[in-house]
């Protein structure tokens, strides 16, 4: 749920709402209003918030996760790396990262797809974007990109992984990884996604 809302959002300010995840619209409550301090209006607006189409490789991480039966809340932090040499602004800060809780409706949860076991393969069976509403039976509370000059905390999880990816990256005098002097963004092929979108077995 943490992924497909943070997927979702991401595709929204692209394709807009009405174009994005099927039931991610009802699951966040429509469109947001500038300023809605929980829900950002970028990754619900009506219209596509964003034009340009770099294609390249999203990696995410989740942190902070905790739950309860009715909730559930986690941090995803990212950064991205793009086929062409060039300026890459995800990694220089790192510090890409949304904070996502949702909350059960009462009604039944949807079912759940078929888990994606080959990271290097593309299954036939696969869709970019969830054919089926995943969001059935829950609601999203809180689709925040985290702003540390407002005061948000991005968690430790969400370093430590980027120290992982980028270990000769040191923190400035805010606290956020750069790279050194001289860095050049490394650059690969776009990847295929992982894991992918495999509809239930026993979808109608």
């Amino acid at each position: 749920m943490v992924r497909a809302s943070y997927e979702a959002g991401g595709y929204t300010a692209f394709v807009g709402l009405e174009n994005s995840y099927p039931g991610f619209g009802r699951a966040v409550g429509g469109e947001a209003h500038h300023g809605d301090p929980d829900i950002e209006h970028f990754m619900t607006s009506l219209e596509a918030e964003n034009d340009t189409h770099a294609w390249g490789t999203s990696f995410a991480h989740i942190t902070a996760y905790q739950s309860t039966e009715i909730s559930l809340s986690a941090t995803v932090c990212n950064y991205y790396l793009f086929p062409d040499k060039g300026a890459n602004i995800s990694l220089n800060p790192l510090k890409m990262a949304f904070s996502i809780e949702l909350e059960r409706t009462g009604d039944d949860a949807g079912k759940a797809g078929i888990p994606d076991t080959d990271p290097a393969r593309q299954d036939p069976r696969a869709h970019r974007v969830p054919t089926w509403n995943v969001f059935e039976g829950w609601k999203i509370t809180k689709l925040h990109y985290l702003r540390q000059l407002n005061g948000d905390i991005i968690p430790q999880g969400c370093t430590d992984w980027w120290r992982q990816q980028f270990p000769n990256f040191r923190p400035n005098a805010g606290g956020n990884l750069v790279p050194p002097p001289g860095f050049e963004p490394p650059t690969m092929p776009v990847a295929v996604q992982y894991p992918e979108w495999i509809g239930p077995a026993n979808a109608e």
